[in-house]
């Protein structure tokens, strides 16, 4: 489960446990789990704050006393809350360091826990911690973070540039939403969740996807299905010395597992992408016909997707008007379509049919007016609220691609590697978008779906191709054996 932090705080509060018997329960899982990687040769020092997650490190230290050389140091000041001032008590002094002592402790240790900061975190680091921080990320210790890396927003995937790295991350009970986009932040080589058996009754916006999930959803062909019993997928787009891009949607929509694809294309760049693709049934049009074709072609479509490689498109903005006022299904917006929203947003909001815009980073820093490294650490909160006033679907790409949709139901996706790092590869994901649309017919889900693929498909495909040769044109086939391996 993914849980941000009012509804951790919610589900410790339904549990009916006491403060401090939870940071019993946390310390000791922690504690366990730290005895299975720690040597008891290797000297340990924890951090804690003044808080409850320092209230989990005095636990964690009372419970490995006896067995390993630990040190305890307050890197906050005192416990301020009564249950973390409770735990603090209970550890021997023995193990109690001097703050002015911290550098030569953090110095002679192997082992750093990080219990200063839980997930109640927000802001920038402070002065003396800022310090401290600093020596630990520089130090040779090994570093285990107790259920947020310290410095670190839980929900909003925003860090200090200075938050504590580490090898191991536990969370606890669980994960937040920061331990999903690891590879934006890259403060944890790995998060390892530990149960506190509390019960999950709280409900959570966060979605979840696998293998598993996705095979729930993803229909089978019935014994009397025809070309058109799963629907249209329209793709409208390219432009002269643009043409891969459009090939490159059907492709993503071939891979998706769309019977019956529709293309809507200029004239200039038909007979290439025909010659490519022989089963797409096409749409050519000129300058004075755009709009009578993308039209026509509108009829057919279960869902659409626009503004792949259609820089250059005749009548780009009439089509994609066209598109957006007339589509009895989802439409997905790329590429040049992202740039013609550019200081037109606000037209989003008259559009009835479903909207999915797929910006990378840059794109979405264009549409909202915001420098592009402000968007990178606080690509969450910019994500959820563009959705929801604008009443569109966001997927948001990156390393962690987000998607959002206006009621607030998040997915983080979790598969791809940097094989998807290179051009055209946001155009595979535009037509598998569409295509899956076609499919499935709640169309979030359908683009949880699509993302998640794109990126399975990628990691899969990394057994046989490397990073540096990976060739888009293989996701058809890869698809095949998962498929297979599914029996489909």
């Amino acid at each position: 489960m993914i849980i941000n932090t009012d509804g951790m705080r919610q589900i410790e509060a339904n549990s009916g446990i006491p403060v401090f018997d939870l940071m019993e329960h946390a310390g000791k899982a922690v504690s366990d789990t730290l005895k299975t990687v720690i040597s008891r040769n290797e000297n340990v020092l924890i951090l804690i704050g003044s808080g409850n997650n320092g209230g989990d490190g005095s636990v964690i230290a009372r419970l490995l006393k006896d067995e390993y050389q630990c040190r305890i140091v307050p890197v906050c000041g005192s416990p301020k809350t009564d249950a973390a001032k409770a735990a603090w008590r209970k550890v021997p002094r023995r193990m109690k360091a001097a703050y002015k002592n911290i550098e030569a402790e953090i110095a002679g240790a192997d082992v750093i826990i990080d219990a200063v900061y839980g997930f109640g975190y927000h802001g920038n680091l402070i002065g003396e911690v800022r310090k401290v921080f600093r020596l630990v990320n520089s130090s040779r210790a090994r570093v285990y973070a107790v259920d947020i890396n310290s410095g670190a927003e839980a929900d909003t995937g925003y860090y200090d540039r200075d938050a504590l790295k580490s090898d191991i991350t536990f969370a606890l009970d669980c994960h937040k939403p920061f331990h999903m986009l690891r590879k934006n932040h890259h403060l944890f080589r790995r998060v390892q969740l530990l149960d506190l058996s509390l019960p999950h009754k709280t409900a959570t916006p966060y979605h979840e996807m696998n293998e598993e999930i996705f095979f729930e959803h993803y229909p089978k062909r019935a014994e009397d299905a025809y070309k058109g019993t799963y629907g249209h997928t329209l793709i409208c787009g390219g432009c002269y010395g643009m043409a891969g891009a459009v090939m490159l949607n059907i492709t993503g929509a071939k891979t998706a597992g769309s019977p019956y694809i529709e293309t809507a294309l200029p004239e200039s760049i038909y007979t290439i992408a025909a010659l490519k693709h022989t089963t797409a049934v096409y749409h050519p049009f000129g300058y004075n016909t755009a709009q009578d074709v993308v039209y026509n072609a509108l009829t057919h479509a279960s869902a659409i997707a626009f503004g792949s490689g259609a820089v250059y498109m005749e009548r780009k903005k009439e089509c994609m008007d066209l598109i957006l006022q007339n589509s009895r299904g989802p439409v997905v917006l790329d590429a040049e379509a992202l740039r013609m929203f550019v200081q037109n947003t606000y037209l989003l909001r008259f559009v009835k049919c479903p909207v999915i815009m797929t910006p990378h980073i840059g794109e979405f820093a264009a549409l909202i007016n915001q420098p592009v490294e402000t968007v990178e650490r606080h690509r969450m909160e910019y994500a959820a609220c563009f959705a929801k006033e604008n009443n569109v679907i966001l997927v948001l790409k990156g390393p962690n691609t987000i998607v959002v949709s206006p009621d607030g139901d998040t997915y983080i996706n979790q598969s791809g590697n940097e094989a998807l790092a290179q051009a055209g590869s946001g155009d595979v994901l535009c037509g598998m978008i569409a295509a899956m649309c076609t499919l499935v017919k709640d169309v979030f889900t359908a683009v949880t779906m699509a993302v998640w693929l794109h990126g399975h498909l990628a990691d899969l495909g990394r057994e046989e191709y490397a990073a540096e040769t990976f060739d888009l044109e293989s996701f058809p086939a890869i698809m095949n054996k998962l498929l297979k391996k599914h029996k489909y």
